[in-house]
């Protein structure tokens, strides 16, 4: 069966001038493409009729679903649902319901609600009104010929809460008998994209994957979809893949390394870090990842954390089940060495930069440092291996 395609719309003139960042269609997509719809299409327009009218036209030649966010609020500007109404040839109505339910909402705050909020209680006649559980607009969904339209409010909370109580269901529905187009990701450091693409081609060619590939420096992912039912004729080229990618290979689809580290922390009662190179790179990594995965057991501190003259000496000997880190600042080549001491053991390691140390570079060189010295401590903990 032929994939579902699918449009994103967004209206706001706020978002197409670039004063807010369009989230909410990255979202959308994703949400969309587990549930094997293919959103082909992304618009943005501002809050002016003519503009969205072309858009909506687009996206009625060339796909059965249109998700429209934003332009449902209660001032002036917001202006979908007549836009939407026209459009589709038809009158917008009054719906008491959602004037009862703004009227109660805004009772709860001790106030009256403003008749400017009367706007958001129209909607096309032949829609289909979807609640809202967190703002005052409601959704609404209807149909022009082929086209499926669901239209949305702006605030992603919003959007988030009618997904999941209403849309996700109904639209999981209609891509039920498509073919699932499975994503597989590869993060990797220390090779240009452009190095990995001709080694990733290579290893790929002669299948029907599709690569794409995304820098998020320092990390370079490789991303390869593959149709479900495709998925076993290319096994051979997707482990090929592993293997050709596992001298730069820092984890797969969403692992995070520095989640990774603080998980394999969790034996140690302490845990000592001394970092003369990353700037504070390292500290707030970890900071991060301790918000996903917090270690109630083990203290985790910071006792250096910039250059100085000493860098990072020898302390004494950590006690029993405290572990002592340690990252030293670079030298002229870009090569830094990291320490692993416990109470039975002294190791180290020298790492290197990917590229010549440049001073315009000083923030990728940190961050560089900072992953690296985690991928290196990650592999000497989860293979039992002694940093050497």
């Amino acid at each position: 069966m032929t994939r579902i395609r699918a449009t994103i719309l967004t209206i706001g003139t706020e978002v197409s001038n670039g004063q807010i960042v369009n989230s909410n269609a990255s979202w959308l997509a994703d949400q969309l493409v587990n549930l094997k719809i293919d959103p082909v299409w992304h618009l943005t327009v501002p809050d002016a009729e003519d503009e969205m009218i072309d858009a909506l036209n687009i996206a009625a030649d060339r796909c059965r679903i249109l998700l429209i966010t934003g332009g449902l609020g209660p001032t002036a500007d917001d202006i979908t649902r007549q836009v939407v109404a026209r459009w589709c040839d038809d009158q917008l109505v009054f719906h008491e319901d959602s004037w009862k339910k703004i009227q109660s909402r805004f009772e709860r705050f001790g106030h009256p609600a403003p008749e400017s909020n009367r706007q958001q209680c129209y909607f096309p006649s032949r829609a289909q009104i979807v609640d809202n559980p967190f703002g005052t607009a409601n959704a609404f969904h209807l149909q022009r010929g082929k086209l499926l339209l669901w239209c949305l409010p702006g605030p992603p909370d919003e959007i988030k809460a009618i997904w999941s109580k209403s849309l996700r269901d109904e639209l999981r529905e209609m891509g039920k008998g498509s073919q699932a187009l499975i994503l597989y990701r590869w993060q990797c450091l220390g090779l240009s994209e452009s190095a990995l693409g001709e080694i990733v081609e290579k290893a790929i060619a002669g299948s029907t994957l599709t690569s794409g590939y995304r820098p998020h420096f320092p990390y370079e992912e490789i991303k390869i979809w593959c149709l479900e039912n495709e998925r076993e004729k290319n096994r051979s080229y997707l482990e090929g893949l592993d293997l050709v990618l596992k001298p730069w290979l820092v984890g797969k689809d969403d692992a995070d390394c520095a989640v990774t580290f603080l998980e394999q922390l969790r034996p140690w009662r302490e845990v000592w870090i001394d970092d003369a190179a990353t700037y504070g790179a390292l500290a707030e990594r970890l900071a991060i990842a301790w918000s996903k995965a917090p270690l109630p057991d083990t203290r985790l501190i910071f006792r250096e954390q910039f250059p100085s003259p000493h860098q990072c000496p020898d302390l004494e000997k950590p006690g029993d089940n405290v572990l002592h880190l340690s990252i030293k600042t670079l030298d002229e080549k870009g090569a830094w060495t990291i320490r692993w001491h416990s109470s039975s053991q002294l190791r180290e390691q020298t790492l290197q930069l990917a590229y010549r140390r440049d001073p315009k570079r000083f923030d990728r060189e940190r961050r560089f440092v900072c992953e690296k010295s985690l991928v290196a401590w990650n592999l000497a903990l989860s293979e039992g291996i002694r940093l050497a």
